[in-house]
């Protein structure tokens, strides 16, 4: 389950209540608005005017959206571990 606020800077997902940064909520809303396709890293850091990804993920609840939320893929692949509806 994954439901956020308007400015995705609060995320339940699986149950568990999550706050992110401005730089995390714009992240997960871009790959969110694709949910069951990849994001390159050169679409993502274009599209939120980030520097590297996963060190937008190293505080806070960073460590726990990054391993829960957010799939890395080989290649700087990004997607939300988001399962399709049935």
């Amino acid at each position: 389950m994954f439901e956020h606020s308007d400015d995705y800077q609060v995320i339940t997902f699986n149950g568990q209540r999550l706050c992110l940064t401005p730089h995390q909520a714009a992240i997960v809303r871009l790959l969110h608005q694709r949910p069951y396709r990849e994001a390159s890293t050169k679409t993502i850091r274009q599209q939120t005017k980030c520097g590297p990804i996963h060190a937008y993920f190293k505080t806070g609840d960073g460590p726990g959206i990054w391993k829960k939320v957010i799939v890395h893929h080989p290649r700087g692949f990004y997607r939300l571990n988001l399962k399709p509806k049935n």
